[in-house]
C-alpha cells in the first residue's frame, strides 16, 4: 500500500513528458492535445468562474435571496 502514493507521484511527475512524446510523433495528435487541453482548460474556467460568484454572493449580501411568495387569499 505504500507503493501506490510513490507511484501516483512518478506518474504525474512522468506525465508532461509522455504528453511531449506522443504530441512530436503525429501532427494530429498535437492538434488533438491543443484541442483537448482548451476544452478542459475553458471548462475549468467556467466553473471556477461560477463557483467564485456563487461564494461571492454569499459573503457580499448573505440574506439578499428572493423572498418566497405571498400566500393568495
Amino acid at each position: 500500500m505504500q507503493r501506490l502514493p510513490s507511484q501516483l507521484v512518478q506518474s504525474i511527475v512522468d506525465m508532461p513528458g509522455k504528453f511531449i512524446d506522443i504530441a512530436m510523433a503525429d501532427p494530429l495528435s498535437a492538434v488533438l492535445i491543443l484541442i483537448g487541453a482548451a476544452l478542459v482548460g475553458a471548462a475549468s474556467l467556467v466553473f471556477g468562474y461560477l463557483s467564485l460568484g456563487a461564494a461571492a454572493s454569499l459573503v457580499i449580501r448573505p440574506g439578499s435571496g428572493r423572498s418566497p411568495p405571498r400566500e393568495a387569499k
